[in-house]
């Protein structure tokens, strides 16, 4: 039953029924793989009290990150819904002599994962947990990561306000960009020359000014371009504080999400294949064994999730 089930995880159903035949010359269907599956996935995720990954805790750690982000998955008579994804890891100072904008300044190590189809609120319940169990808070120093998406930064407030709050270097930089295409459309190498010269005005944090020199921009542009200015000199106004890029990493603290954003990609290499379309309560029940998988703690939380067998 283990072996089957840490196969579906990680595998489609089809592959796992070809896989854990030729592992153990047992043949069995797709159905009672599913049904395994299911069966156990709703005892992984109860309604109150979602298990922990059993994680080593982080308390001595330096720093400890905190990411969130989501990503689409295909629901059956529903369309694309978001699976909210976050992480919690370790974050220790990179030793490369690198120092240009591009690099970041950290690595990650330790990462374990959640996931939640629904709310900010159940996801922040969920990630919470995980975090409260690895202790992070005993940590000299904890960061939250994420873009600029306005539940990652709610639930930041809320649930880890003593944390530095940071948005993703790689995201402020892409809305560089957007600036720069609209004040340049079609012509890149203007484009690319505007954005060269503000990426260190915005690495140094100055987002505010940024943010104002945008807003100039959306006020003499044409009619067609000032709303999406607007929104761009928004963006930057009301990330100002997330966005203190030579400050963080002057403290080692981490300025990019990639750990999350490699973990959703992780996911959906499971939950996303091609033509794959789920009911809501078959991906319910997967996401924690996916979690737990990509955690490396599955084997842990097993007698929990299945005590007799």
């Amino acid at each position: 039953m283990r072996m089957m089930v840490k196969l579906a995880a990680r595998l489609s159903y089809r592959e796992t029924e070809e896989v854990f035949e030729e592992l153990t010359g047992v043949s069995v269907s797709l159905g009672q793989i599913w049904e395994l599956v299911q069966s156990v996935g709703k005892r992984s995720r109860p309604a109150l009290e979602p298990l922990a990954t059993l994680k080593g805790s982080l308390e001595s750690a330096a720093c400890v990150g905190i990411g969130m982000d989501g990503f689409m998955v295909n629901i059956d008579h529903e369309g694309w819904k978001e699976v909210k994804i976050g992480t919690v890891f370790e974050a220790h100072p990179d030793p490369s002599p690198e120092s240009n904008l591009v690099q970041e300044s950290v690595r990650a190590s330790s990462q374990s994962y959640v996931m939640h189809l629904g709310s900010p609120e159940g996801f922040g319940f969920k990630l919470a947990v995980e975090a409260q169990s690895r202790q992070w808070s005993q940590a000299a120093q904890s960061a939250v990561l994420g873009d600029g998406a306005a539940w990652i930064w709610n639930l930041a407030a809320n649930d880890y306000a003593s944390a530095a709050h940071i948005v993703d270097w790689y995201h402020a930089k892409q809305h560089l960009w957007a600036v720069a295409e609209l004040l340049y459309p079609n012509q890149p190498e203007q484009a690319a020359a505007w954005v060269k010269k503000h990426a260190t005005l915005l690495y140094d944090g100055h987002a505010d000014q940024l943010a104002q020199l945008v807003t100039a921009y959306a006020t003499a542009a044409p009619p067609d371009r000032q709303a999406a200015l607007a929104t761009e000199a928004g963006y930057f106004a009301s990330n100002h504080e997330r966005m203190q890029y030579r400050d963080f990493r002057s403290a080692h603290l981490p300025i990019g999400s990639g750990t999350v954003e490699s973990a959703a990609k992780q996911a959906k290499h499971r939950l996303c294949g091609a033509g794959m379309r789920w009911s809501r309560s078959g991906l319910e029940n997967i996401l924690p064994l996916r979690a737990a998988v990509m955690s490396e703690t599955f084997d842990l939380l097993w007698p929990r999730i299945c005590p007799r067998a």
